[in-house]
């Protein structure tokens, strides 16, 4: 289980070309075939796509969050974006006029660094 989740971090890292799939998977792709066929949990689902924001595709978020079928995927898709959203108005509404995705990609880590912590150990 622990190799796949790797594999899968991998992929998303930027490393399309996974040895256990035939072809060339995109992050979009690969969270959205996770979460049709039940491999993932919600809650591993987010984790996949935050760290698909943490690599600066915030569009794959956004994307993932109309195209989800699950209830729970979307939840943690809509929690996601509230948070991308909400760091976004604070970086625009910053006084020295901070408002760039390096802001963002800290504010998601300092957000989402526990949960990512116990992803690892698991």
């Amino acid at each position: 289980m622990k190799f796949g989740r790797i594999a899968t971090i991998l992929m998303l890292a930027g490393h399309s070309m996974a040895w256990t799939m035939p072809q060339k998977v995109g992050i979009y792709t690969l969270i959205q075939r996770l979460a049709e066929q039940k491999v993932a949990s919600a809650e591993e689902l987010a984790i996949y796509t935050k760290l698909a924001v943490l690599f600066g595709d915030v569009r794959t978020a956004v994307k993932l969050s109309y195209s989800l079928n699950t209830p729970q995927a979307r939840d943690a898709m809509i929690s996601l974006l509230t948070t991308v959203g909400s760091a976004k108005a604070e970086a625009m509404n910053d006084p020295a006029g901070v408002d760039n995705l390096d802001y963002l990609i800290v504010r998601i880590r300092n957000t989402y660094g526990e949960s990512m912590k116990k992803f690892w150990s698991t």
